[in-house]
């Protein structure tokens, strides 16, 4: 049996989460994850009940994390971060304690100022000696961790194709539920985080309804911006129109309930949400900051800026198409499915430890 310790960044279940959770579902049984995240995101999983904001709560973190894989022993940790600081740290931290193998995974291209840069620059050099496995979401994301990217493992963030594949009737249900049968529903899935940009979101949204007033916006997801953008809607006098659905199981049958996915994000790697999107056929309009290796379908649009009339004028030109049943398909075909990501993954653990 080998133990893998996934170590998760980030406040609360997003997309890396969710992944590398599945991934855990679909891996051989001669491999065992444990999760650990710096508070509580999930049912089950460790936390060091530390929130990294401040820099005594980082420090609580880093005490906790060496208490922590000094009292458990693990065969791989894998380390879930595209802000290298943080991964450094925790690198350091697991060599201290004796750590053999160690993977460091970048999920996400953030900003990086000139100085980030530098510091990264430099201590490149000894962050790849001291690591063992290198690998990225996407050519974009992988330069968060790495100045060379020449032994960087590119792992597609694979979906659960048969939970995602399309289903007419769970939609109808769904649509009757919550009572937007008739209304043309507008969806984005994710952390409530400046990343992902709702404060936009709300106002393309705002705008698409003062044109079109039958329509709706389901808002899943939950993350420490939600009460400025439900104070946004509220003030705005749409809260009747917009659904916050908070963290959700069932995030596939909701898509099947939507018409149009939006994704106006700041920085991304590859985004999970948007291959399950297109698994289940939807029509979906991102920023520039989405890799065009998320590209599946052909109602794939990307938006070269956040010019609110370029993002009206495109999403106004999508014709709702309810003939969705065989997307998934094309998500197979480019290699998405997540048990080919566990495979992969799988042949990585075991490849350190033979």
């Amino acid at each position: 049996m080998i133990k893998v310790l996934q170590i998760i960044d980030g406040s609360s279940f997003g997309g890396i989460s969710k992944l590398m959770l599945d991934v855990s579902n679909n891996i051989g049984k001669d491999i065992k994850f444990d999760f650990l995240s710096a508070t509580k995101i999930y049912n089950d999983w460790y936390n060091l009940d530390a929130n990294r904001k401040s820099i005594k709560g980082k420090m609580l973190y880093n005490y906790r994390l060496f208490k922590f894989l000094k009292k458990h022993e693990y065969d791989v940790i894998h380390i879930n971060s595209a802000v290298f600081l943080f991964s450094f740290q925790v690198v350091l931290i697991a060599k201290l304690v004796g750590i053999k193998k160690i993977i460091v995974h970048s999920h996400n291209s953030p900003y990086i100022s000139k100085t980030r840069k530098i510091i990264i620059k430099l201590l490149n050099p000894i962050y790849r000696k001291m690591t063992d496995c290198h690998l990225t979401c996407s050519k974009e994301a992988s330069k968060s961790l790495f100045t060379k990217t020449d032994d960087v493992v590119l792992i597609k963030n694979g979906v659960n194709i048969s939970k995602f594949r399309y289903n007419e009737s769970i939609r109808n249900k769904y649509r009757k539920e919550l009572n937007v049968d008739d209304k043309v529903v507008y969806g984005h899935v994710g952390r409530i985080h400046k990343q992902k940009n709702h404060d936009f979101l709300i106002d393309l949204f705002y705008e698409i309804q003062k044109k079109n007033p039958n329509v709706s916006l389901m808002v899943v997801g939950t993350g420490e911006d939600e009460y400025k953008v439900r104070s946004k809607v509220k003030e705005l006098s749409i809260d009747d129109k917009v659904l916050f659905l908070g963290f959700r199981e069932d995030t596939n049958k909701l898509l099947f309930a939507m018409d149009v996915f939006l994704f106006p994000s700041v920085h991304e790697g590859l985004p999970v949400s948007i291959i399950e999107a297109q698994t289940s056929g939807l029509p979906v309009v991102v920023s520039n900051a989405i890799t065009e290796d998320s590209h599946i379908l052909d109602c794939f649009y990307k938006i070269d800026s956040f010019d609110l009339k370029k993002w009206i004028k495109k999403v106004e030109t999508i014709k709702i198409n309810n003939n969705r049943k065989d997307a998934y398909k094309k998500v197979i075909d480019r290699g998405y499915d997540i048990k080919d990501t566990a495979k992969q993954l799988e042949k990585i653990y075991k490849g350190l430890i033979r």
